[in-house]
């Protein structure tokens, strides 16, 4: 029989950890009324160096990074950005640049999303919608992630193959060799 000690061990441990990410956030959503409500909108101006410079306008909401990941207090908080529905940063006020060459793989319009959280990273929602604002930006083709080139891939396997080819062939030929003088 199967001692019952490590099964109650794994439950009790399981149990800390989602505790403690619930405490963290992970499981919380921070439902307000819409007369408190922040309000959030976005600017959007192409950098003449690449990329976009963006400002983030808020109303009824307070920038607190000295309070990120902590507990949450109503009406403050950060925000999380999104690019291409990937989340790129955490955003601590108002101003932030998007670099292109850093996180867009394609080029034509993409969607730009920015979310207030609480300081404990939940959602901030009023009618149990995220309170966010999103707009298209139009990434120009040569302001895109460079693709990784994958020819030093084909130049090692290539010269793998021929390596092992030549080894093969060198250990046929040692034991045709000797097995002729047996």
């Amino acid at each position: 029989m199967i001692s019952p000690l490590p099964m109650l061990l794994f439950l009790f441990i399981l149990n800390l950890d989602t505790a403690s990410a619930h405490e963290h956030g992970a499981n919380k959503i921070h439902e307000i009324q819409s007369a408190q409500a922040p309000t959030i909108s976005l600017g959007v101006k192409k950098d003449p160096t690449g990329g976009f410079n963006v400002q983030v306008m808020t109303t009824n909401f307070t920038w607190t990074p000295e309070s990120a990941s902590e507990k949450h207090i109503e009406g403050q908080g950060h925000a999380h950005v999104y690019f291409a529905n990937q989340k790129i940063i955490r955003l601590y006020n108002n101003w932030f640049h998007l670099n292109t060459f850093q996180f867009a793989e394609t080029s034509g319009e993409q969607l730009l999303r920015v979310e207030l959280v609480g300081n404990d990273h939940s959602p901030i929602t009023v009618n149990a919608q995220q309170i966010s604002s999103e707009l298209l930006v139009d990434v120009p083709a040569d302001e895109i992630r460079p693709q990784e080139s994958n020819a030093w891939k084909l130049l090692s396997i290539g010269t793998g193959a021929i390596a092992l080819s030549l080894a093969g062939l060198l250990a046929y030929r040692h034991f045709k060799g000797n097995s002729s003088f047996a």
